[in-house]
């Protein structure tokens, strides 16, 4: 696993529990408004962190932390994202995976060794979804991890990350008659600043 980045401990990033946060470099998408660029753009990859640290260092911490989240850039482009998980969650940890939902074939094999999930809704069904993205893409595999996700029966939350330029959040509604009433839907606002850098790279 490539991980560009490893937070030991976090109050914000697993709802109700203190975790440690894996950050894992590479994405698919190339948001014009990516608050994480370098964990996406492999000219601003650094030296990756070894997972033996990380992996020590979870084995120490196991009692004082109560969960782990697997975030990035995307972590489902990890090709051994299921092995690692399921070591995670060997030593006692609950983890929570952070997705663009963008891989619903590998969302499948690792959603029974989750204990929570978040996933990007980047923008309403369409033509606006590949613009936002940056990407030529289908839809269709969101709208599938979404289903995939509902089946589960895990604790879960839908989010949005809404730009004045790209994505005004005035298109949340347009959004939110894909949700189910009770489902948990995250609102946020880019950071437009760090937007900037991330803009600049896509050219």
């Amino acid at each position: 696993m490539k991980i560009g980045g490893f937070v030991r401990s976090s109050l914000v990033d697993y709802p109700g529990k203190v975790a440690a946060v894996i950050f894992t470099q590479g994405c698919n998408f190339r948001c014009p408004y990516c608050h994480n660029p370098q964990l996406v753009y492999p000219e601003f990859f650094t030296e990756p962190v070894p997972f033996e640290y990380v992996w020590e260092f979870l084995g120490e911490r196991r009692g004082l932390l109560e969960g782990v989240v697997f975030s990035g850039g995307e972590p489902t482009l990890q090709d051994d994202l299921p092995e690692v998980i399921r070591k995670v969650r060997s030593l006692g940890y609950a983890v929570k995976l952070d997705t663009n939902g963008s891989n619903p074939d590998v969302l499948a094999e690792v959603l029974p060794h989750l204990d929570y999930i978040a996933m990007d809704i980047k923008a309403p069904f369409g033509d606006a979804y590949a613009r936002v993205c940056g990407v030529t893409m289908d839809d269709y595999e969101i709208r599938r991890s979404m289903l995939l996700i509902r089946a589960t029966g895990l604790s879960y939350a839908f989010r949005t990350t809404f730009h004045s330029e790209f994505m005004p959040i005035e298109e949340k509604d347009k959004i939110k008659k894909h949700l189910g009433r009770h489902e948990i839907y995250v609102i946020q606002e880019a950071n437009e600043k760090i937007s900037n850098n991330a803009q600049s790279l896509n050219g």
